[in-house]
Formats: C-alpha cells, structure tokens, sequence
C-alpha cells in the first residue's frame, strides 16, 4: 500500500458538482441517487491530491435519545485505492463528531471485504441490526427495535459496523 499526500477538507461550495460526479463514478445507481440525495443533510469532508478531488466522506450526528456518529457514504477514486485515503477519511469524520456523541455507527454490504477490514481496523465491531439496536438502547437510546434504529439514521445495508466513544462515559 503507498500512502500518498492527501489534504483532508470540507466540501466547499463551488466542489459539488466535482462529488456528484465522483459518487456517479463510484457508486452504481441506486447507492449513487443516496449518496447525492445526502448531499445537501450531511456534513461531507473531501480527499484533494494536487487540487484533485479523489475521495469523500458523509456524516452527521443523529440524535436517538443518544447522539450517535452516523457514516454514511464514503468513497474513494479506484485508482487512488489502498493508499490510506478511506482511512484518513474516516478518522477526521470521527474527529469531527467524537466530542458530541457515544457511539459511530456505519454500515455496509456483507461483500464489501475491503470496507469491513478497513472499518475493523479502526476498532468497529461487526454486527446485525438487532445487535447494534441492543448495544444502543443499552447506551441510553430512545428506539422501538432494530427497524426503528434503521429507519432513524436512514441506512439498511447488510452488515452494521459500530464503534463506542471511549472518550465519553461509556
């Protein structure tokens, strides 16, 4: 894996058109029409090598009783792949939200072998739906079921990837 100078930043204004086109190049259709809808309610944090933007990151914080760090879409340019950009990515979106919430949360398909190690790598832990809403409500939130958890943050991948807020009480 090469590691390349990257430049971590928000999204700037005149760069969405740039992420638009970078998520309809990642992402097949139905998670590229997500990814753009998410534009405009997520925080989105971009990876520039020499003024070129080559990978994005979208977050929020979702309050469920509990504020939670919600990933939502993330990708990287294939070419600039294994290179420590989704990496980086991921921990500047904590960075940004780990004083203000208990726990990240991200999810993913069961196939996605280089996501699931990344996000293993950086201490999430892999679970189901039913799982991670009975980890939550154990924290503190306020949810019906794994569905409600689901419907709440908007995602339905899969496989769930969370991780606690050691800085927190937790």
């Amino acid at each position: 894996m090469e590691l390349c100078k990257v430049e971590i930043c928000e999204l700037e204004r005149k760069h969405v058109s740039k992420v638009r086109k970078l998520i309809r190049e990642i992402f097949p259709s139905w998670h590229a029409y997500y990814a753009e809808k998410a534009i405009n309610n997520h925080k989105i944090l971009v990876a520039k090598i020499e003024d070129e933007i080559v990978g994005f990151i979208q977050f929020k914080i979702v309050n469920l009783g509990i504020n939670v760090g919600h990933i939502y879409y993330m990708g990287v340019k294939p070419e600039y792949r294994r290179r420590g950009i989704g990496r980086a990515l991921v921990i500047r979106a904590e960075e940004h939200m780990k004083s203000k919430v208990e726990c990240f949360i991200a999810s993913t398909q069961e196939d996605n072998i280089p996501v699931l190690r990344l996000f293993k790598s950086l201490g999430y832990v892999c679970t189901t739906w039913r799982d991670a809403y009975k980890i939550l409500r154990d924290l503190g939130a306020d949810l019906e079921d794994e569905y409600d958890l689901m419907w709440r943050i908007y995602d339905y991948d899969d496989v769930v990837l969370l991780k606690l807020n050691r800085r927190l009480k937790i």
